[in-house]
């Protein structure tokens, strides 16, 4: 995946402007979430961080997703039962779409996104400090994947 140098730097640079040290643990979370457009868990950024820093706890990506969520430098998705989700690419509130089978979580573009949120706060009065859109659905590859089994299968008897 190709290294987003400009997101790695801003996160960078927010760090340091509120004072947090940029440790090899820290940059290489932050390397990982400047370029994976797939919204990594923490256990799977873990993981690819302890490729290189083998001696890194768990503790030490939840303490870091922590601090970026709260300097608003990743978004946050949460989903049901399962670990939340990390976008730090797209730090911004903005919707998602989900497939339920190859459990990927994908960025959706939808032009009226902002004007929904304007519907709610002019329907219910609300200060919106946060919208959270999920999408669930099959998507495309899985569905040829699913009907190609159909179709070899052959039937019981």
């Amino acid at each position: 995946m190709k290294h987003n140098k400009a997101r790695f730097q801003q996160m960078c640079d927010k760090l340091k402007s509120k004072q947090y040290k940029l440790t090899p643990q820290r940059m290489s979370i932050l390397k990982i979430l400047s370029e994976r457009t797939d919204h990594p868990n923490s256990d799977t950024i873990y993981i690819a961080l302890k490729k290189d820093l083998p001696t890194t706890s768990p503790a030490t990506v939840y303490k870091t997703l922590g601090v970026l969520k709260n300097l608003n430098e990743v978004l946050e998705i949460p989903y049901g039962n399962e670990s939340n989700r990390y976008d730090g690419v797209n730090p911004n509130p903005h919707p998602h779409i989900y497939c339920k089978k190859c459990r990927i979580f994908s960025d959706l573009t939808l032009l009226k996104y902002d004007q929904l949120l304007q519907e709610v706060k002019k329907q219910t009065g609300y200060e919106i400090h946060s919208l959270n859109l999920l999408i669930e659905g099959i998507c495309p590859d899985c569905q040829k994947i699913s009907k190609e089994i159909s179709e070899n299968s052959f039937p019981i008897y």
